[in-house]
């Protein structure tokens, strides 16, 4: 409930205007001078005070005046209640601050709807300081965690010694029990540490001089810690000290890595000195200021030819623009580690293949210098090149033996199809002929036994003729032909099988479609064999990029590291293998996830032309 302060010198106008709002709900306090009212203001810090200006002992003004002395009450909304008389010094009162004010006599609308007003004014800027200071509460907590750092004060006049959470967490101990006692602080610290701790609080304590140390500790939770401490002098309004405070940052990661850098500098130099890599560096222009003694192994040149020459004299036609564009993008600031390739001029004559890295050096914010490193991969370049024009014709011939197989399959399907089927369906008519003889009724089970015989070697016949070229797949496509293949698997195997799509059709040329659906029907092979599985699912997602594929089963999984043993390919292992090939001579993506007792998840990425 908002508590709001009348100060009226005027007994009767005093109790209206508080009855007046002590029905509208507030809390209400009555004060008949301005002294009263100052010390009422003081004491109860209302949320609003309406003030008389002609007042005994103190008057409106003057009691303004003190109020805006105190940060406390300085920012209490304040309305002046003005005699018609008084109307022309009212901007006095106005300049010093005031918010409002309210004419003699008081009208009961216009009070309470100004009264109203200042306090929902009120009510939302402190809402919005309290929100700010949760905020910055927060910040600088989040920034102390951050940062390791944490704030620290001791007052000698009351004993008493404040820590923040992070200074706590520095040293191990727990803030429900509170700062633990000086002589167990300072016996966490090393002998070194704690007498320079001790010197510099000494001559704090007596001359005011700060303090900024670093210290070695070991905490409560028998950890070695590094820290920085900076102190400064408290003081009390006579300038004399009272006490000290300041900030505590573990540095201990800081120090391990300025010693790590001081030990990687000494490595850096005779590494430099000794490495068959190139190392060098350059001013922004390519111009050299220093080259290892490599240079002369690597590209023939001594060092002394090359210093103040610039390096992009050397570089092949073809790779200088993407070396510069390299060079415009650390000047810009990207940052970027990759390694790159290019081709530099020996001294003979011929290009060597080079593998580097670029690190810009900045002074002022400006790149001064580049660092580079690089490594002669010139071997390594040509035995790709050969292995990528190899795997590009073996890619070739497996895709002309992958099609090559299917219409051998083809071929096969459609001889038992024309004659082995035909010949099987011709007996089994002969047979039901035969049957109605009533001359061969003694051998009519006979004739039972072989028709069933004859019906069973054709559904085989049936069966292999559409494992080896299923007519669905060329005929409809692999759509429909993997719904028929889920379909024949749900029958067959009694496993459940779900398919979820968003395209009905897609057009594919013959060897992606035969080489994709293959790797499905593999997949879908190892589930039925080796998953254990009650449930498939097969997704089949069309984008922009392409087309995704995702084989879910709900079975016993297995261990993948099996697809990277290149010299044990068994069983499914030896499948997925094929798959994996299959998949990369139609430039898919096959990635497979799979835990023991949860499953396995085989995804496919198929490119698609636009």
């Amino acid at each position: 409930m908002p508590k709001i302060l009348i100060v009226e010198d005027s007994e009767s106008l005093l109790e209206e205007i508080c009855e007046i709002l002590q029905l509208e709900g507030y809390e209400v306090i009555g004060a008949k001078n301005g002294a009263l009212g100052l010390k009422k203001a003081k004491k109860e810090l209302p949320s609003l005070i309406l003030s008389d200006i002609s007042m005994p002992k103190l008057n409106g003004y003057q009691l303004l005046a003190e109020l805006q002395k105190s940060t406390i009450t300085g920012s209490i909304p304040f309305i002046f209640l003005s005699g018609k008389n008084e109307l022309p010094d009212l901007r006095k009162g106005m300049n010093m601050g005031a918010d409002d004010y309210l004419v003699k006599p008081i009208n009961v609308d216009e009070l309470i709807k100004v009264v109203k007003s200042k306090l929902k004014k009120q009510k939302l800027i402190k809402d919005n300081i309290d929100e700010l200071v949760e905020e910055n509460e927060y910040s600088l907590k989040e920034a102390g965690r951050m940062a390791k750092m944490g704030y620290w004060r001791y007052n000698s006049q009351t004993d008493t010694i404040f820590w923040s959470e992070a200074i706590y967490q520095i040293y191990g101990s727990d803030p429900k029990k509170g700062v633990p006692e000086i002589e167990l602080l300072l016996n966490f610290f090393d002998q070194k540490s704690r007498k320079k701790l001790i010197q510099a609080t000494e001559i704090l304590a007596t001359n005011g001089v700060p303090y900024d140390i670093e210290l070695q500790l070991t905490n409560l939770k028998n950890k070695k810690r590094w820290i920085r401490v900076i102190g400064e002098p408290l003081y009390n309004s006579k300038s004399e000290i009272i006490g000290r405070r300041g900030v505590l940052q573990d540095i201990t990661e800081q120090k391990l890595t300025r010693n790590k850098v001081e030990k990687a500098e000494e490595m850096y130099r005779l590494l430099a000195n000794h490495t068959s890599d190139l190392i060098c560096l350059q001013e922004p222009d390519s111009t050299f200021k220093y080259i290892s003694p490599s240079i002369k192994n690597l590209l023939g040149y001594e060092q002394s030819t090359l210093l103040g020459e610039k390096f992009l004299q050397l570089i092949h036609k073809d790779d200088l623009k993407p070396l510069k564009d390299l060079m415009k993008q650390k000047m810009l600031g990207v940052n970027d580690t990759d390694a790159y390739t290019i081709r530099v001029l020996h001294k003979e004559g011929h290009f060597v293949w080079l593998e580097f890295l670029t690190s810009p050096v900045y002074k002022n914010k400006k790149i001064s210098y580049y660092v580079s490193s690089a490594r002669n991969i010139t071997r390594w370049v040509l035995a790709k090149q050969e292995i990528q024009e190899y795997q590009t014709s073996l890619q070739k011939m497996t895709v002309e033996i992958t099609l090559i197989e299917e219409e051998q399959k083809k071929e096969i399907a459609s001889n038992i199809h024309d004659h082995l089927s035909q010949s099987l369906v011709i007996s089994k008519m002969r047979i039901n002929e035969l049957k109605k003889n009533p001359a061969l009724k003694m051998i009519e089970e006979d004739l039972k036994f072989i028709e069933s015989h004859i019906s069973e070697a054709l559904d085989n016949s049936r069966k292999i003729t559409y494992e080896l070229s299923p007519p669905v797949l060329y005929q409809l496509g692999i759509v429909d032909a993997l719904d028929w293949l889920l379909e024949k698997v749900e029958q067959n195997h009694k496993i459940r099988c779900r398919i979820n799509s968003n395209i009905s059709s897609l057009k594919l040329d013959d060897a992606k479609s035969i080489l994709l659906y293959r790797s499905i029907q593999e997949v879908i092979n190892n589930t039925i064999k080796y998953a254990n599985a009650t449930l498939l699912t097969l997704d089949l997602n069309k984008n922009n990029l392409g087309l995704d594929i995702l084989i879910t089963d709900n079975g016993v999984g297995f261990d993948t590291t099996v697809l990277n043993n290149h010299r044990n390919h068994t069983g499914s292992g030896f499948g997925l293998f094929t798959v994996q090939e299959r998949i990369r001579n139609i430039q898919g993506k096959f990635t497979i996830v799979s835990k023991i007792n949860l499953g396995t998840t085989v995804k496919f990425f198929i490119p698609l032309a636009l």
